[in-house]
């Protein structure tokens, strides 16, 4: 029977259906965590920002939703493709990585008495208030993302995420049928994330040679024309095999282990890595890589002064460098969130006036407290 399911799997990967993507994974390096994200997308702008801590935030009003209020605690560094404030993944000064990644069955709650939060300002949220993996479970309770916030099942709006901590522990958070489903521990024996739900990933994954199944384990296949859902699951089943074959002793270096991932599940045609990172913890380095251009770079999060009282810093993260650019961040200015505006409007019919409402939060919605 499971020899027969293969091979109807096997047979679906020829179904035609483009879908854009990315994967995000935990490397454990003789407990010391290395993280990895492909950003896979249409090649688009995209910025490195400093987050300062002591700041007080507020979300913006709408008339509806109940207004999430919060001062940060802990300085960040993230990744953007929305304006500043909005980031697709990012670690904190604790050592708290958040990945978002975009999720086909992702069903939000309802509109309730919690505060209310877009599924990207989640992202910094988390990034603000908490260190551990058990507070970012725990803040269910405390805010909301909901339907009108993150998309609707089917579609990409809606979003899953993978958390990790400097203690070692790592979660998967899901939003499915209007409730947070969570993996950590015994429940995730996997540390990788794609754009399906993990629950099936791991269905799939156990069809494929090395976790009880006969598919050979794929390689370097990942066409946009392929299955959206079957796409996702071969990225998943290929980064589980190289993450079970690390061998800290004969691998060599975690990082250079971390980008061979990256690359042999990255998109290949119109879809490609607008960036690939890869966080080393304990270094508290984080090296990266970008659409135009495969030099590698790095910055050191222990480099940045995150006292709020100070300027904000930020990278073109498709910036014309190579090496150690801690020292290349310029101050931010709102012309780089306005930039990164323009990508909203894929996804949304939004006016010039609710655009420049995202690139002028942090000036109206945000006050340094020190």
């Amino acid at each position: 029977m499971k020899k027969l399911v293969s091979l109807i799997f096997l047979c679906i990967c020829l179904l035609p259906v483009q879908a854009l993507t990315c994967s995000t994974f935990v490397l454990d390096n003789n407990g010391h965590p290395v993280y990895g994200k492909n950003a896979d997308w249409s090649p688009i702008p995209a910025y490195i920002f400093v987050n300062k801590r002591g700041v007080a935030k507020t979300t913006i009003p709408n008339g509806t939703d109940p207004v999430a209020a919060w001062t940060s605690k802990y300085g960040s560094v993230t990744f953007n493709i929305y304006p500043r404030e909005i980031p697709f993944e990012g670690i904190n000064e604790a050592g708290l990585f958040v990945s978002a990644i975009g999720h086909f069955d992702a069903e939000h709650p309802d509109p309730d008495s919690r505060p209310a939060l877009s599924v990207m300002r989640w992202v910094q949220y988390q990034l603000d208030n908490f260190s551990t993996v058990d507070e970012v479970i725990g803040s269910d309770k405390d805010i909301n993302i909901p339907k009108t916030n993150g998309g609707t099942k089917g579609s990409m709006g809606g979003f899953h995420y993978l958390v990790s901590d400097s203690k070692g522990n790592s979660a998967t958070i899901e939003f499915l049928d209007g409730k947070i489903v969570f993996h950590t521990g015994e429940t995730l024996p996997v540390k990788v994330l794609a754009n399906t739900t993990y629950d099936q990933s791991l269905a799939v994954l156990s069809h494929f040679q090395g976790f009880g199944g006969y598919l050979p384990i794929p390689r370097s296949t990942f066409w946009i024309y392929l299955s959206k859902y079957i796409n996702s699951y071969l990225r998943f089943v290929c980064a589980a095999d190289m993450l079970q074959k690390f061998n800290p002793q004969t691998s060599g270096p975690p990082v250079d282990y971390a980008f061979h991932i990256l690359d042999s599940i990255t998109m290949h045609g119109k879809a490609k890595a607008v960036w690939q990172s890869v966080y080393e913890a304990d270094s508290k380095k984080i090296y990266f890589q970008s659409w135009n251009s495969q030099r590698t770079r790095y910055y050191d999060i222990s480099a940045f002064d995150f006292s709020c009282n100070t300027s904000v810093k930020a990278l073109d993260v498709n910036a014309e460098l190579e090496g150690d650019v801690t020292n290349s961040f310029v101050d931010y200015t709102e012309d780089m969130s306005r930039e990164l505006a323009k990508t909203m409007l894929q996804f949304a019919p939004l006016t010039n006036e609710q655009l420049e409402t995202y690139v002028t939060y942090p000036e109206k919605y945000t006050h340094c407290t020190e």
